[in-house]
């Protein structure tokens, strides 16, 4: 009777799995592996189980240990037996792996223990020689010296070869040889031997074949509806006559994203225009974008009925107007209006414009009024200077002037009529690979004021007033880190510090936080300190390309000195506050909402808070 009657009879019969069982079983572990495999499976299909790997033994092995080997191959001891020609193929990958080119496996054993229910695996090896690399040499460069070359190799003579550490070498060595303006450059490694006169040692050699030079005399533009070319072209930074340069192009797709202008900007491709020598030639860069949303508008009114009768309700709300490539030629403009309360309300107007004097140089002016609580008006204009000096670091210097004037109708004194003039300037360095919705990357700055303030009114409370004339410093960090942990998962943590120092502090000079963009859980500019620190950690699930689902948790301490004109003493707290939200990409914008709660809130009074992140 042959196995395959066998077969048929025993599953037409296979309740009664007894001797024939047995029988047919000694019978298929005398078959070649492949045809086991196929034997195993049908056992398992009729419901007879699989033998299980009693035991694994190596004989001939001197380079690897029994243990090493044990842990290498996936058949291990106690689990179902596994195909031989898997086994095989990751013991030869192994001993490849270190060098072993001539390896083989002589022949192997399946014994099965008197029921059929275990089997021992035994291998015979024959290791022969090892072989190691002896030599490394690289030939046809010209333009490149040879040690330079091979500094950049990190294949060692007296190791094995391994073929993804040369593939690496291969890369490095391309990618010098395209920062230096060889684009073409091919490297064939097909000329590695073993060394006939001892076959334990390897020569490798790598042949360049380098290909001619390309300078750039143009750059052309694609899929930009609305932003002028000059723009793109400004931004990429490249000269005439200029020697390509790899890292030069990949910079030039980083600017371009950095700008905010285009919701994709694609790698500059290379063409050729012209071939002026044997060894040189003359191209250009295609840069294809594609136009993002440069404008944001976001709006939200209310309105306050009146409380009692004779008095005039009024609207509360927050208006904001971005534009960030004014007649698509990079300029920006913003128009901010918000009114907290009947008697709080802010405005704020800026512009900046970009390269200056043809120079990486952006330019740009601040307005910005405040009414607080009737009491008194803040004006502030700043005038600053942004110099960017890489893709990464930038330096700022900026002149502010600012101004109070108190209520004229209030009864008692609130806070002196001044001026003052600060001199400013800040360093920049951001390595964020994503501007909107970062997943990698730090973004660090520092900002240094120094000004002076004079006291001029009003007139009735000057005698008040013990310096009318004094400086003021202010100081500024702030530091934020990303990472990723898994897939579309991001921690962010973020420091911030303020510090003002002076002789006198009046209520208009010190800063106020609390809020959307500071510390969560609490009101809108809900303190006022002279020194203040707190840290923003989120953890992010990214649903799009800005979007995001977050939970977070902030904590902050502020310290605010005594005013003894006002009858205030002084304060320092330390607060937290924590709770979830979402960033949404919209029409209007990316717009950021989230419920948080304060220290000692309960659920019910915690505090949404709305707003649009500010890209400008």
């Amino acid at each position: 009777m042959g196995p395959h009657s066998t077969i048929k009879k025993l599953i037409e019969h296979s309740s009664v799995l007894t001797e024939q069982t047995m029988i047919l079983k000694n019978y298929i572990w005398k078959q070649k592996p492949i045809v086991l495999s196929v034997w195993l499976f049908l056992f398992a299909a009729i419901g007879d189980a699989q033998p299980k790997i009693s035991s694994i033994e190596f004989f001939g092995n001197t380079f690897f240990s029994q243990r090493q080997l044990l842990e290498k191959i996936p058949a291990k001891v106690g689990s179902p037996f596994l195909p031989m020609e898997q086994i095989n193929a990751s013991v030869l990958d192994l001993y490849r792996s270190e060098g072993f080119y001539n390896f083989t496996i002589d022949s192997s054993k399946l014994i099965f223990n008197d029921d059929s229910t275990s089997i021992r695996l035994i291998f015979y090896l024959d290791e022969k020689i090892r072989t190691t690399i002896s030599v490394i040499t690289v030939i046809g460069n010209s333009s490149i010296p040879t040690g330079e070359l091979l500094s950049l190799i990190e294949s060692r003579i007296g190791t094995p070869l391994n073929a993804q550490l040369l593939e690496s070498d291969i890369q490095s060595i391309l990618q010098l040889y395209s920062r230096r303006g060889f684009p073409f450059t091919k490297i064939n490694s097909d000329s590695i031997q073993v060394d006939s006169d001892d076959v334990s040692k390897l020569i490798v050699k790598l042949t360049v074949e380098e290909g001619a030079k390309v300078y750039l005399d143009e750059i052309q533009t694609e899929g930009n509806s609305t932003t002028s070319s000059q723009v793109i072209v400004r931004e990429a930074r490249i000269n005439k006559g200029e020697l390509f340069d790899q890292e030069q192009i990949v910079r030039i797709q980083k600017r371009l994203e950095r700008m905010q202008l285009f919701s994709s900007v694609a790698e500059p491709q290379l063409y050729i225009v012209s071939q002026t020598t044997d060894d040189s030639l003359r191209g250009g860069l295609l840069i294809s974008v594609k136009e993002g949303s440069t404008n944001t508008f976001d709006g939200i009114l209310g309105y306050v009925p009146p409380l009692t009768p004779n008095t005039d309700g009024y609207f509360t709300g927050n208006v904001f107007v971005a534009m960030r490539n004014l007649f698509g030629t990079g300029r920006k403009a913003l128009i901010r209006w918000q009114r907290e309360t009947e008697t709080t309300q802010e405005i704020e107007l800026q512009y900046r414009e970009p390269w200056l004097f043809g120079i990486p140089l952006n330019l740009g002016g601040t307005f910005y009024q405040r009414k607080q609580d009737s009491t008194y008006v803040k004006t502030k204009f700043e005038f600053r200077g942004d110099f960017i000096v890489t893709e990464e670091f930038s330096v700022a210097g900026n002149i502010t002037s600012e101004s109070v004037y108190p209520s004229a109708d209030l009864q008692q004194f609130s806070i002196f009529e001044s001026s003052a003039l600060f001199f400013g300037a800040e360093i920049l360095y951001d390595t964020r690979d994503n501007l909107r919705n970062p997943t990698s990357g730090l973004r660090y700055s520092t900002t240094v004021q120094q000004g002076r303030k004079s006291i001029s009114g009003p007139e009735k409370y000057l005698y008040l007033a013990t310096e009318k004339d004094f400086s003021i410093q202010r100081y500024s960090v702030d530091a934020e880190v990303y990472v990723t942990t898994f897939a579309r998962q991001v921690i962010m943590l973020s420091v911030h510090g303020k510090q003002i120092s002076s002789s006198r502090l009046e209520v208009s000079d010190l800063f106020q936080f609390g809020g959307t963009t500071t510390l969560r859980g609490y009101r809108e500019n809900q303190f006022f300190a002279s020194q203040l620190a707190y840290i923003n950690s989120e953890y992010r699930f990214l649903t799009g390309r800005a979007s995001s689902l977050f939970g977070f948790a902030d904590g902050g301490y502020f310290s605010r000195p005594s005013d003894a004109l006002r009858g205030i003493v002084r304060q320092e707290k330390s607060l937290y506050g924590f709770g979830f939200g979402a960033r949404i990409e919209t029409g209007l914008g990316i717009m950021n909402i989230s419920y948080a709660l304060g220290q000692g809130d309960s659920f019910s009074n915690g505090k949404i808070h709305v707003g649009i992140i500010n890209e400008f």
